[in-house]
């Protein structure tokens, strides 16, 4: 195997944003300078034009993952990968926000005639690790309602009176599938998970906060919301040691996501066949890689986001306090 395969931390990239908030740094005080004020996005790893982190870790230093993927794809995703799409197929990120983001949706995926995955939709997912006592995510229609009566509510510069306020939490992971229209609210905190795309369409952008210059696709947003779309129910990290299932991959959700809390050694085997994710939240700990006769230790602390190529399957962890991990893996 060569000797530019291996687990790969990546150096992130902080993005401002006119709704950005000030806790990332206070909640990864370790690495407050690499969120300057007004960062609202911090990508983790994501494999984007323009924006492809580069690893800062091993021989493969200086490399992005575009780069390490047209190289060794197949011992990066798997042999059994099943997407023809030439990109990393997830991206991870922490979002801060002060204000309200834009009303918004996602397309679905596209495919093609024989069912093949011709353009990558953006499902998603949130882990909330802060929040405001009155922070709301907005997501779908409240009960009853129809796309005439959003529509009536967008031209009355209301549409948020027609989407379900919800609460978040510390602790709560909720699924924003792809055509749910939906936006995060002020005061939050996340780590997102969601599908490789770059693709946004917004229907409103709260003008009355100053923000009347950006572009909305309110016709591309009509076409691609699904207004009758399923409201998951929220799920919780729980604190107690072990391994917590909070999404498991499905129809129009090509991904999967657990919540990985140690305090003391542990080891695990994944149950899938391609690459798996680890970013750590909180604790500092030693994880170390095993798999085709190769261990590979790397250091993690919080905020560190750690892609583990698929020929590794056993993962030993040494936790140096209590430890949270999540451990995400694509399909």
């Amino acid at each position: 195997m060569t000797d530019l395969v291996y687990p790969y931390l990546f150096e992130r990239i902080a993005l401002p944003k006119p709704w950005a908030g000030s806790r990332l740094a206070g909640f990864f005080p370790a690495l407050a300078q690499d969120f300057p004020a007004g960062t609202g996005e911090s990508i983790e790893l994501a494999d984007l034009p323009g924006a492809s982190p580069a690893v800062r870790s091993g021989k493969a230093r200086g490399w992005t993952l575009h780069a390490l993927l047209e190289q060794f794809r197949p011992q990066i995703l798997g042999a059994s990968s099943h997407s023809m799409l030439p990109d990393f197929p997830l991206a991870l990120k922490f979002i801060d926000t002060q204000e309200p983001l834009s009303i918004q949706v996602h397309p679905c995926d596209e495919l093609d005639a024989g069912g093949t995955l011709k353009r990558r939709g953006k499902s998603e997912a949130w882990l909330i690790l802060a929040s405001e006592p009155d922070a709301v995510i907005y997501q779908g229609l409240k009960p009853g309602l129809t796309r005439q009566e959003f529509e009536r509510a967008l031209k009355a510069g209301l549409p948020q009176e027609a989407l379900n306020a919800r609460r978040a939490k510390p602790g709560d992971y909720l699924l924003n599938q792809a055509g749910m229209i939906h936006a995060l609210g002020g005061g939050l905190t996340l780590l997102e998970i969601q599908q490789n795309s770059g693709v946004t369409l917004r229907f409103f952008d709260w003008p009355e906060l100053g923000r009347k210059g950006r572009e909305l696709q309110v016709k591309a947003a009509m076409a691609a919301a699904q207004f009758d779309a399923f409201l998951p129910e929220a799920r919780r990290a729980i604190n107690s040691e072990g391994v917590t299932a909070l999404q498991l991959p499905g129809p129009g959700v090509p991904f999967g996501l657990q919540s990985l809390r140690v305090s003391r050694p542990a080891r695990y085997l994944k149950d899938w066949p391609g690459f798996t994710v680890f970013t750590c939240l909180e604790g500092a700990c030693e994880l170390m890689a095993r798999g085709h006769g190769e261990l590979h230790p790397t250091e993690l602390r919080p905020g560190d986001t750690l892609l583990v190529p698929a020929m590794f399957g056993e993962f030993e962890i040494y936790p140096r306090e209590g430890s949270w991990l999540v451990e995400s893996y694509a399909v």
